[in-house]
């Protein structure tokens, strides 16, 4: 990271500014995804909250603030505040969840395999991508850093004012070296997938267009604990915590934190 290269009017978006829900059993670290931010949690947050459970959702360095700022990040500073947030929450509860959305389900799959968490979902996770560039990001990174891209529309459930600023600034870009970031994360978590012990929850879109449904064959052929468990959601696109159906699945993680363990292994 380079201080210097930071605008000095960045500011962090009001709908981007981390959560924390005060709680006095177990904790859950829910961990947003590639240039997303905590606000389009934060209605799983409230759910989670509603069973009495302490809720963190931090604001990964560089997002929802603008893509200058973006460009000064990367996957180490991506996993270190996860790990500062995981260890947050460990050092005041007795047990720790954690849910991570597409990136963050990467960083949430690192995290698995290196401390003692309770119970992990995984929503959309960026074990594999659709799009055929991703393993170009390095070499495209040395010759077009930032490039225009066309934005789609996404469930932002923000103000105009802000969901502009998430346009202009995140998604009508290609970022080079954050997506290769992202494909070094993507690689580390594949490799430390069958150090993971954790009783896992995985939750898929059937019209996902950026994590195919195969992500689910590649997580059951290596992931190292006994009690794994999918849901999909047949009409769910990316944003599966923030879209139409963020209500069912914001469910299905509750029931998974919070219902008695499993007898034996699934393996739906």
């Amino acid at each position: 990271m380079n201080p210097a290269r930071i605008p000095v009017e960045t500011m962090v978006l009001p709908t981007a500014v981390p959560l924390r829900i005060p709680g006095s059993g177990d904790a859950v670290l829910v961990i947003h995804g590639f240039t997303g931010w905590p606000g389009e949690l934060a209605f799983l947050g409230d759910r989670l909250a509603g069973r009495g459970l302490a809720v963190s959702i931090p604001r990964l360095p560089g997002h929802g603030t603008n893509g200058r700022d973006f460009m000064q990040t990367g996957w180490r500073d991506w996993l270190r505040a996860s790990v500062d947030a995981y260890l947050d929450l460990a050092a005041s509860h007795p047990r720790v969840h954690v849910v991570g959305f597409s990136m963050g389900g990467l960083l949430a799959i690192i995290l698995a395999a290196r401390v003692p968490v309770g119970r992990l979902c995984l929503v959309a996770p960026g074990v594999r991508i659709s799009n055929p560039l991703l393993p170009l990001a390095p070499l495209l990174a040395l010759f077009a850093p930032r490039m225009r891209w066309p934005a789609s529309p996404r469930p932002a459930r923000v103000s105009p004012e802000d969901e502009a600023v998430l346009f202009r600034e995140y998604w009508s870009w290609r970022f080079g070296g954050q997506s290769a970031s992202f494909l070094r994360l993507q690689r580390m978590a594949n490799r430390m997938l069958g150090r993971v012990t954790a009783d896992t929850l995985v939750v898929l879109g059937g019209k996902d267009p950026t994590v195919p449904l195969s992500a689910w064959d590649l997580i059951r052929e290596r992931i190292g604990g006994t009690v794994l468990e999918r849901v999909v959601l047949p009409q769910s696109v990316h944003q599966v915590l923030s879209g139409e159906d963020r209500g069912p699945a914001s469910e299905a993680i509750v029931h998974w934190l919070t219902a008695p363990p499993p007898a034996g292994t699934v393996r739906a």
